[in-house]
């Protein structure tokens, strides 16, 4: 097989991820110098990707080499490993995943243990400082939390993945806190007090040190402005992306990283992270995000208090779809739903709004010179990316 062949063949391994102790028994024998490197895991519902990224840039910025595994991708399948910003290499790939091929293939692994397996190795080979590891689903029996960490954060709990997690937010929250391990520091900024409640009965029977995690901040001039450890920062919009800022901040500095005001500042004015408060052009404006769920939905709303233009919203079929439109529909704006290539798709027909395919959504942004938010999905954004030329 070629690498495009090898990409698309993982990508059909889907599945349950095999028992934590198994995998992790696997990867004791093959890379026991696992062990020493040094790792945070991040969980939650939404914002672990931003988190991760906004560590990454600290940490890149202060001259760590870092490597970041995260999912899904948006337009490349090696965006889910990465040293600082730069994607492992297409070379890089093929070769570390030929070297495991027969493995992969004996031991029937999901195509989320592979990527993880493949991050693991290459981070050891570039010799990074500390690798941030973003939990695939939950916590608990996620292949992520067969290794070891040094830190655990967890952003925060939403209604998702119900047929996986349980349907409510307890039993969601008990097992996104299956990542909590003796000894170690885990902090969230989790607020809702039954979620708060879970986490510490949890980190109570775990031994887990949990801290919760909150910046205080005022709106100025249409920014966001805060103090962390004696000094005022200016951060600009999303107003979501502060709590995952807060994470990262804090996270770091409980495990002894300090970084210069004028550092922070500086990532602060350039931080970016792909499919998240994208603007793709200015005139007329288009807006992409990720948003992918109920609780995303709301936070780009508050992030966005006021909308002139056109919405196109595509979602998975295991989300809050009416809900999550009902949002939007506040802006009082037209809304037009775009059908996805994903057998997970949303069946967009039942929603009562105009259905375009991806081709007339393009066509319709080439015509009209207005505003346009793109949101619902990750994969639907990452669709838009790879199709887009010139707009």
């Amino acid at each position: 097989m070629n690498l495009e062949e090898k990409i698309k063949y993982i990508e059909t391994k889907k599945g349950i991820n095999h028992d934590l102790m198994e995998f992790r028994s696997w990867l004791n024998e093959a890379m026991p110098e696992h062990k020493q490197l040094k790792k945070i895991q991040v969980g939650g519902t939404n914002g672990k990707g931003s988190t991760v990224a906004w560590m990454n840039q600290l940490l890149t910025k202060s001259g760590y080499k870092v490597g970041a595994f995260t999912s899904p991708h948006l337009v490349t399948h090696f965006e889910r490993i990465r040293i600082g910003n730069t994607y492992i290499s297409a070379a890089d790939w093929q070769r570390i995943y030929d070297q495991y091929a027969d493995f992969f293939e004996a031991k029937a692994f999901t195509m989320f243990e592979i990527d993880l397996w493949m991050a693991i190795a290459y981070f050891l080979e570039q010799k990074v400082d500390i690798a941030l590891i973003e939990v695939g689903l939950g916590g608990r029996m996620d292949a992520t939390t067969a290794l070891d960490y040094q830190l655990l954060l967890i952003t925060n709990v939403g209604l998702e993945h119900t047929e996986f997690l349980g349907d409510t937010i307890e039993q969601i929250t008990f097992e996104k806190s299956g990542i909590f391990k003796p000894g170690v520091i885990a902090l969230t900024t989790e607020t809702k007090p039954n979620a708060q409640k879970v986490m510490e009965q949890v980190a109570g029977y775990m031994q887990t040190m949990l801290g919760f995690v909150s910046m205080p901040y005022k709106e100025v001039d249409g920014n966001i402005e805060f103090v962390w450890l004696d000094h005022t920062y200016t951060m600009h919009p999303p107003k979501y992306q502060l709590s995952n800022l807060a994470l990262a901040l804090e996270g770091l500095h409980q495990l002894g990283y300090s970084f210069e005001p004028e550092l922070v500042q500086d990532v602060l004015d350039h931080f970016a992270w792909e499919g998240r408060f994208v603007c793709l052009r200015k005139e007329p404006l288009i807006l992409l995000d990720g948003a992918h769920n109920l609780e995303g939905i709301q936070a780009l709303a508050q992030s966005i208090p006021t909308w002139s233009g056109d919405i196109f919203f595509s979602v998975l079929k295991d989300k809050r779809a009416k809900e999550m439109l009902e949002v939007l529909s506040q802006y009082n704006c037209p809304i037009y739903l775009v059908h996805m290539d994903s057998s997970r798709a949303y069946d967009l027909d039942t929603l009562g709004y105009p259905v375009l395919s991806q081709a007339e959504m393009l066509e319709r942004l080439k015509a009209k010179k207005q505003a346009a938010l793109l949101c619902g999905s990750l994969y639907f954004v990452g669709d838009f990316l790879k199709e887009i030329k010139e707009l």
